[in-house]
């Protein structure tokens, strides 16, 4: 059996308390752009405060979790989990460029057999016509036959 290593991208409400929750079983890396917070989640300080100190430092001392801004250091994951926001507009129409940003920087790491899960609220049809294509194009794969993608 394949060791899964598994990457979060995102770490909000959502992908944070995630990512710890599933440190407890599995090699997981937390993936953020935004370096102040990743700063703050490897001295175990979640300034949301949606996961508690403790439980953070725990799962980050046990080696199972490591927060990052490196693309580098999520190119060996099989499993790739988005878990960015998607805001509305004023209109509340949502607002997809996290998800498109997510998707392409996923693409440049996406290799043979791994799998894709977009954990972000959009509306039907949006990982199929927007998500997949971009991590197609990004990665030179196949959907479907080369790497997976659910929501």
């Amino acid at each position: 059996m394949i060791q899964k290593k598994i990457t979060f991208i995102g770490l909000g409400y959502v992908g944070l308390p995630l990512a710890v929750a599933f440190a407890k079983k599995y090699k997981v890396v937390g993936f953020d752009i935004h370096s102040g917070r990743v700063e703050s989640l490897q001295k175990g300080h979640d300034i949301t405060l949606e996961v508690a100190d403790m439980e953070l430092s725990e799962a980050l001392d046990s080696g199972n979790l490591v927060i990052t801004d490196q693309l580098d250091q999520i190119k060996d994951s099989n499993v790739y989990i988005i878990t960015v926001p998607t805001p509305t507009d004023k209109n509340n129409r949502p607002e997809l460029t996290p998800l498109i940003k997510a998707s392409q920087t996923v693409s440049e790491v996406l290799k043979k057999g791994d799998i894709v899960i977009y954990e972000s609220t959009v509306y039907p049809g949006v990982t199929e016509d927007e998500c997949v294509p971009i991590l197609e194009k990004g990665s030179g794969l196949v959907f479907n036959q080369d790497f997976f993608a659910g929501y």
